[in-house]
């Protein structure tokens, strides 16, 4: 283990944490062991290798500038480009007999299936979602289960994924107390803490969908507080009305940070800055993009049922389960509530039946 990598990894997932792109042995694996794909964000790697710990496997590691698959895929950096670069230069093609890769479904939004095919001539088989399911789906011949295909956002989940992208605003916030507010470090660093954990693991029980709408309560009570500590409690008032500022402020940056952390709701913030013009922000892609315009409601998803082949990719790779297939074997929308414009059916789709269109 490298321990900065990993720190970095853990604490500073906002800014991209690449590890080698190559082929690894895991165990001793032959010419029929299955093959594994993922990005070389470094914990990603380490986690997969962890859990793979006693099975055969070969890991093709491709690139993904570093990112993990979910925010990499979302933003087209770990794509079919990526994964056709790895199979051609790794080797992979001389050391197995079939020609069938594992993929998480979270890279569905960037990696085209029936293109890296028709350029490999191997076919995607979509792994479970979390990596804790891995050994399970290959001790069960490849069989995935209904709870398998699905994202959850568990209060263990929620912590992992909040934790990485949201403690440098925490950290540049000690930084700037300590520069410029040294009797408050202390109030900042516990009540930012505090916050932090009390809003991600309540987030599921505060009314909203979104981030942002989940905060309202909890900012209005904070603002009510705030007034009566200015009527009431004036003696105390300055270092009540700090703490309770700090509160403020940190959770509406949780808050509409949320929805681009979790896989189960769509983003507040990447539409925000796509109305504010705000094109994009160093790799991440927000104005113009389908992804935003969907969310805006600048596009919507369509369905053309006579295009569609019954290839079930959107059954199979949307993580919310928002497709189903009828007896007549078509594709129906049933959960379009549940649709966060991950855009991964739309990619999928091989007879084009599924669009994001604008709206006239």
């Amino acid at each position: 283990m490298n321990p900065f990598k990993f720190i970095w990894g853990m604490f500073f997932r906002l800014f991209p944490c690449p590890i080698r792109t190559v082929l690894r042995r895991v165990g001793n694996p032959g010419r029929q062991s299955p093959v594994l794909v993922t990005c070389n964000f470094y914990i990603t790697v380490r986690r997969l290798i962890r859990k793979l710990d006693d099975m055969d496997v070969w890991l093709l590691i491709a690139d993904s500038k570093g990112v993990n698959v979910w925010c990499a895929a979302g933003g087209e950096e770990f794509n079919t480009h990526s994964v056709v670069s790895a199979i051609k230069t790794s080797g992979i093609q001389d050391l197995v007999d079939h020609r069938n890769m594992i993929i998480s479904p979270l890279s569905a939004p960037g990696v085209q299936a029936k293109e890296v095919q028709k350029q490999t001539g191997w076919s995607i088989r979509w792994g479970p979602v979390r990596i804790e399911d891995i050994c399970a789906y290959l001790k069960n011949n490849q069989h995935r289960s209904e709870e398998m295909k699905r994202v959850t956002y568990n209060w263990r989940e929620r912590l992992d994924t909040a934790i990485g992208p949201l403690f440098p605003f925490y950290f540049v916030g000690a930084i700037g107390f300590l520069l410029f507010g040294q009797h408050l470090l202390l109030n900042y660093l516990a009540i930012s803490a505090a916050t932090f954990f009390f809003f991600m693991l309540g987030c599921p029980w505060l009314p909203g969908r979104s981030g942002l709408t989940k905060v309202i309560v909890l900012e209005a009570i904070l603002a009510i507080s705030l007034v009566a500590a200015e009527i009431y409690v004036t003696p105390n008032t300055f270092s009540i009305r700090a703490d309770l500022i700090i509160a403020m402020v940190m959770l509406f940056i949780y808050g509409s940070e949320l929805g681009g952390l979790a896989p189960t709701m769509p983003s507040d913030l990447d539409p925000f800055l796509a109305r504010l013009g705000i094109g994009a922000v160093g790799n991440v892609a927000f104005a113009g993009t389908v992804r935003t315009e969907l969310i805006n409601g600048l596009r919507e998803l369509t369905y053309y049922r006579e295009k569609c082949v019954s290839c079930r990719s959107c059954v199979e790779i949307c993580p919310q389960g928002c497709w189903a297939f009828d007896d007549e074997k078509h594709a129906v929308l049933t959960k379009k509530e549940k649709c966060t414009a991950c855009r991964a059916c739309i990619v999928q789709c091989e007879g084009e039946a599924i669009k994001a269109e604008a709206k006239s």
